[in-house]
């Protein structure tokens, strides 16, 4: 009868869903195909509406030719870090399609995302990819300010 009570007892693991933190339009833009390497760029995150600048992404270089390794850099500052749970990018290659991946965050420090992308393209193409940057809040969870989080997304 234990047993059965056991079994009876556990649930299988909910699905996790999330639900967006920042604005949809935080975006740098890379230079597939230049000549050379071009100096790093960075921009300032921000929330949902736009009103507060929650972080700062860069990537760097911001171009170069096919073959560049290009690191993006995302950093959520502290007083949001305990939101945001997941950091990804979605880019934006034009004809090439749209791909999203997510960022590694960093063991000793909650708020630093980093990811390494490649940039390819065919002899004497150049173009200019968007990488759009989307943090994550898990819908529902306690964000260890002593409050949880039950908005409806």
């Amino acid at each position: 009868m234990l047993l059965s009570l056991l079994l009876f007892g556990c649930t299988p693991d909910e699905e996790i869903v999330y639900e967006q933190f920042n604005a949809d339009d935080d975006a740098l833009s890379v230079e597939v195909g230049s000549a050379s390497e071009l100096e790093a760029i960075s921009i300032d995150l921000h929330s949902s509406t736009g009103a507060v600048v929650v972080g700062q992404a860069s990537v760097d270089p911001s171009g170069g030719p096919s073959g560049t390794v290009h690191t993006l850099t995302v950093e959520v500052y502290d007083d949001y870090e305990h939101i945001v749970d997941r950091a990804s990018v979605r880019t934006d290659s034009g004809d090439r399609g749209v791909d999203e991946y997510d960022m590694e965050g960093d063991s000793a420090d909650e708020g630093l995302y980093v990811l390494e992308l490649t940039s390819v393209a065919s002899d004497g193409e150049s173009r200019t990819d968007k990488l759009t940057i989307r943090l994550w809040d898990v819908d529902g969870d306690d964000d260890g300010d002593g409050q949880t989080d039950t908005s409806e997304g």
